[in-house]
């Protein structure tokens, strides 16, 4: 992929903070050679056009990635959330996206990092190609299980937790477990505070990361050990 033939890539909302092609492919060269990131061009059906050397050696496995679907590469967890943020950029609602994912490195590891996804750009409004930035979250590293959360989570927190980490609203959780909406506030807001994170996509992720849910399952299933 020449990336001299596409005149700007479009990062931030505002449409007059665009680069030309000469320095979007002096700023993409320069990613590729010394970011460390894992960068790929992905076309509107999200399949891997190019990808850099990071990406081949750290996600790439026995096969050339490219022709594959990005999503090869990504834990089921992440696909749902990162679909739909992609598919909003398609229908040209936002021009990036940022996202948490699981990425699926060589040996069968899967690690936290952030996805960023911009929109390429040619002469005219449309854009025809992705590129996705994936950055390692460093301090987590590879998931793992950690003895220290073993039947830390009553039966009921566990179903919440499998709820949460499908994208399951509140209002359809309390349907679905029979609970008050206050119900299910209360027991997010205890495992909240008892694994140390903000919010709902930091409790997922520090779930995966400790080996509270179960990696290569979909749907989320929280390990049977980690129940009381």
């Amino acid at each position: 992929m020449d990336v001299n033939s596409y005149s700007y890539l479009q990062v931030v909302d505002s449409p007059s903070e665009t680069v030309t092609a000469h320095r979007y492919a002096e700023a993409y060269q320069s990613l590729v050679e010394r970011s460390g990131m894992c960068i790929a061009l992905v076309d509107l059906g999200f399949r891997i056009v190019e990808a850099n050397d990071h990406f081949r050696e750290e996600l790439g496995g026995p096969h050339d990635v490219v022709g594959r679907e990005l999503v090869d590469y990504l834990h089921q967890s992440s696909h749902p959330l990162l679909g739909s943020a992609l598919n909003r950029m398609v229908e040209g609602r936002s021009p990036r996206a940022v996202e948490r994912v699981f990425a699926l490195r060589k040996g069968d590891q899967m690690a936290p990092a952030q996805l960023t996804a911009v929109a390429v750009r040619n002469e005219h409004p449309i854009f025809s190609m992705i590129v996705v930035l994936l950055q390692w979250d460093s301090a987590a590293g590879p998931v793992g299980r950690a003895s220290a959360h073993k039947r830390i989570l009553s039966e009921i927190d566990a179903r919440i937790l499998e709820g949460v980490a499908t994208g399951m609203s509140t209002v359809n959780l309390a349907a679905k477990l029979y609970l008050s909406r206050q119900g299910v506030e209360y027991h997010v807001g205890k495992m909240l505070r008892r694994l140390k994170v903000a919010n709902r996509a930091a409790l997922v992720s520090r779930a995966y990361a400790t080996g509270i849910l179960s990696p290569g399952t979909w749907p989320p299933r929280v390990a049977p050990e980690c129940i009381r």
